[in-house]
């Protein structure tokens, strides 16, 4: 896609929003390593981009944050696909309104979760073994010392785990939208659908995925 298609389709805007949610990912991913924390902290970027944005630019936030976070944790590459989609699904789920409500912001944890436990668990067991990364090695380790087999464990602990992490993610993601001034979710591809949560319907709408020729985004 050209410099020019993307801003038509997406505005400045989205562009400004890129390296916030990329920077966000980074802060919170190098937290969580260097806590050796039992959670990831690593997809809040993705995850708001997503769902303020669309599905390709919370997964482009989402793939390039992996590949940052790799440099000091090269093992975190392998998980790439995971961002990707975590972008890709808070588009999906941002389009549908889930994160204009609390009790649905907080309960689309459970796709995230799934994909990231299951889709997690199968890649550490293809590309390390089942050596997890970071604070998942410790509780894979608890689970193998009690008479798990690494596959077992890797499920058993992972899909627990990103729950754990997506829930708190979700969260901080809704408040962030609610504290989002109005004039700005007119600028943004998805804004349109917090401003009528907020029922405004007389702000302007979001123009730069209007071209010339009428086309719809």
């Amino acid at each position: 896609m050209s410099r020019t298609s993307f801003f038509s389709r997406y505005g400045r805007l989205t562009i400004f929003m890129i390296p916030i949610g990329i920077a966000i990912n980074f802060v919170g991913g190098q937290l969580a390593l260097l806590l050796k924390l039992p959670v990831y902290l690593d997809s809040i970027g993705t995850v708001l981009v997503g769902a303020l944005c669309g599905g390709i630019p919370g997964a482009f936030v989402g793939l390039v944050s992996n590949g940052i976070n790799s440099i000091t944790s090269p093992p975190t590459l392998a998980f790439g696909v995971l961002s990707v989609m975590f972008g890709l699904l808070a588009g999906w789920l941002g389009r549908r309104g889930v994160f204009t409500v609390l009790w649905k912001a907080l309960a689309s944890a459970i796709p995230f979760a799934l994909i990231g436990g299951f889709l997690g668990a199968l890649l550490t067991l293809w590309a390390f073994g089942g050596l997890a990364v970071g604070g998942g090695a410790l509780v894979v380790g608890v689970l193998m010392t009690a008479g798990l087999d690494v596959t077992t464990a890797n499920f058993v602990a992972q899909v627990p785990m990103d729950f754990l992490d997506k829930v708190p993610t979700m969260l901080m993601v809704y408040m962030i939208i609610r504290g989002i001034p109005q004039r700005i979710f007119a600028k943004l591809p998805l804004g349109g659908v917090y401003l009528r949560a907020k029922g405004v319907t007389s702000a302007p709408v979001f123009a730069a995925s209007r071209p010339t020729g009428g086309g719809r985004m």
